[in-house]
């Protein structure tokens, strides 16, 4: 290559890229800005203080706050940059119900816990099945919210 062609190289890689960007924009693919943050379309996907997730608007302005799993900021931000908003609340209703699941497969951990520790066999069977059940529901609310997911994330 001789110094000549550079400058038009230049034009080509940077019409490629802008090509690229434009493509990852209309498609929502993430596009890893920090450790705890990603561009998604016209948003961003940014871990907050609390541990929780919020999606925020280029410019800052946040547009849903405190998601309980990466996966449905990912998708929520996903749906909004493509403006396909009537699927964000059926999303925003499954994460509510996986995070019910969750917390009382915590609970039933922690009450499992103290019937052992007092021996009350009964209490320890009735627990470990209310705790399969609901880690079985979580894993099927889980599985939908992934069906709604475009492409797999990168944080």
């Amino acid at each position: 290559m001789n110094i000549t062609d550079r400058p038009r190289l230049l034009v080509v890689f940077d019409a490629a890229l802008n090509q690229a960007a434009s493509i990852a924009i209309k498609n929502a693919e993430p596009i890893k800005r920090s450790k705890n943050s990603a561009f998604i379309g016209t948003t961003i996907v940014e871990k907050n203080t609390k541990g929780f997730y919020n999606v925020k608007s280029i410019d800052g302005t946040i547009l849903f706050e405190d998601i309980f799993v990466f996966d449905v900021a990912v998708i929520i931000a996903q749906r909004y940059s493509t403006g396909e908003h009537g699927i964000i609340k059926q999303v925003l209703a499954l994460e509510e119900k996986y995070s019910k699941h969750r917390n009382d497969m915590i609970h039933y951990l922690h009450c499992f816990k103290a019937a052992k520790k007092k021996k009350d066999i009964e209490k320890m069977c009735i627990l470990e099945d209310k705790f399969q059940v609901s880690e079985g529901q979580a894993k099927i609310i889980k599985d939908k919210i992934t069906s709604f997911k475009k492409v797999k994330s990168i944080l």
